[in-house]
């Protein structure tokens, strides 16, 4: 399975397209290579940004919870109604919406950022200041790889 990873910055040109890194479009299953969904991410001032397969994946997860709880009525409402598919040119290119460049204070240029089945788009200097605060927040607990690979095979 291809992953979203590394991270890329690109400028908005004149007519308010962005391309998407190839790296990102050759992970995009096969199914849906012209098309990504965009939607505020829950956690930061960024866009989340997936392929409708992983959408159908957490709608699944949602669908897991009680049908009456809280947390089911805000996930589907903060996802379900905020999601933006957007269509990819021959050439990479898509615009991001107003409403969600806003959101993100994403003007002139942005930064994609790997996130494995999914990658974020953020404005430049809030993505860097993100990863290096997800970085610093590993060592200060001495989280590492092997703490996380050795769980999974528990």
């Amino acid at each position: 399975m291809n992953l979203f990873v590394s991270q890329f910055s690109n400028k908005i040109d004149k007519k308010g397209r962005i391309s998407l890194p190839s790296l990102f479009r050759n992970a995009l299953p096969k199914s849906s290579k012209n098309e990504i969904i965009l939607f505020k991410s829950l956690k930061y001032k960024a866009i989340e940004a997936c392929s409708s397969e992983r959408i159908n994946q957490i709608s699944e997860r949602i669908d897991a919870l009680d049908i009456f709880s809280d947390d089911q009525e805000d996930f589907s409402t903060s996802i379900f109604s905020e999601i933006i598919p957007t269509n990819i040119d021959k050439e990479g290119r898509f615009q991001i919406p107003d409403q969600l460049k806003n959101y993100s204070n994403i003007d002139k240029e942005v930064m994609y950022i790997g996130q494995g089945h999914y990658f974020q788009i953020w404005e430049p200097t809030a993505a860097i200041e993100r990863q290096k605060k997800s970085r610093q927040r590993l060592i200060e607990k001495r989280k590492t790889l092997s703490s996380i690979l050795t769980k999974s095979s528990e």
